[in-house]
């Protein structure tokens, strides 16, 4: 797989990072990672300023709804960041009966507001102190089928070009981030599915995240669909072993999570049915109502 070049890429300095402590008030089952993620837990200064990677408006919502709503309730604070924003796809939209040189502004506006809905129901029932833990930035870059000039059935047929200007875009963002401490902890998609924007997101994120806590989320739909979602993880932690970086699976959990989870994909309507949706939501079956992460040593340390 083609990679961004990381010669002339300092990593991200962990100078600013705070670690945090959380207790537990209620214990819960280990899952699968043998850790008790926890929903209930006594806030202890300082937490962490976490970032999450979306290549897409909706990719976060997709993957990390159960760990947003855990990662807030411990009181971290959570930016996402959603890079190729400009976009013409909405297959379940009225997109196609839109004239051609209005379609991707209208695309693009009715995935925004797709996103600030998901914002609101997302924080709805947290706390009031809470709800401004939440935050969310777009890059504004175009997804593949514009940028690439590629056809949709190609998106997870084509690698990575390291010549694509979005790796440094992404790489100028980060750091932007890590320079006005808004990034102490990082989390990236493991693009299972091998759609290209994913993996161009992870790739550029690679190259800088290397003394940061950072965690690979599980890409959703993709990882309970496509059918090369186990050799893609396997790769991944394959990487990262040959890095000196290796993961470990970490699970987070939530009271509800799946009943609540379809509802907020659900709010996505102009690119999932609700057969997806629920696909999407049930997917946190397989960890008991939670969603797993990938996590480096230094993530596991931070306690996060």
């Amino acid at each position: 797989m083609p990679k961004a070049e990381q010669s002339e890429v300092p990593c991200i300095s962990l100078a600013k990072t705070r670690y945090t402590g959380h207790e537990v008030t209620a214990p819960r089952a280990a899952g699968p990672s043998g850790r008790t993620p926890a929903l209930k837990i006594i806030h202890q200064e300082p937490t962490l300023k976490i970032l999450i990677l979306s290549p897409h408006r909706d990719d976060a919502a997709f993957s990390l709804s159960i760990a947003i709503t855990n990662w807030l309730t411990a009181r971290h604070t959570v930016t996402i960041l959603n890079i190729f924003t400009r976009s013409r796809y909405a297959p379940y939209s009225d997109a196609a009966f839109v004239h051609e040189n209005d379609e991707l502004s209208y695309v693009t506006a009715m995935r925004l507001r797709e996103d600030e809905a998901f914002l609101s129901r997302i924080t709805q029932n947290l706390p009031k102190g809470l709800k401004n833990h939440l935050h969310m930035e777009d890059l504004r870059l175009k997804d593949a089928p514009i940028r690439l000039r590629i056809p949709f059935e190609e998106l997870s047929d084509t690698p990575v070009n390291p010549a694509d200007s979005a790796i440094i875009k992404i790489q100028k963002a980060l750091t932007h981030h890590s320079e006005q401490g808004t990034l102490e902890a990082l989390v990236i998609p493991a693009a299972i599915g091998g759609h290209v924007d994913h993996l161009t997101v992870r790739e550029a994120a690679i190259a800088l995240a290397a003394d940061l806590p950072v965690a690979f989320y599980e890409d959703l739909p993709y990882a309970a669909t496509h059918p090369s979602a186990a050799t893609d993880l396997e790769v991944l932690r394959e990487s990262a072993e040959q890095r000196n970086q290796p993961l470990s699976p970490v699970v987070y959990r939530i009271e509800s999570a799946i009943e609540l989870k379809r509802k907020l994909v659900l709010g996505y309507a102009s690119q999932i049915d609700d057969e997806t949706g629920t696909l999407i939501a049930n997917f946190a079956q397989r960890y008991n109502g939670g969603e797993r992460l990938w996590a480096n040593d230094t993530w596991l340390r931070a306690q996060i």
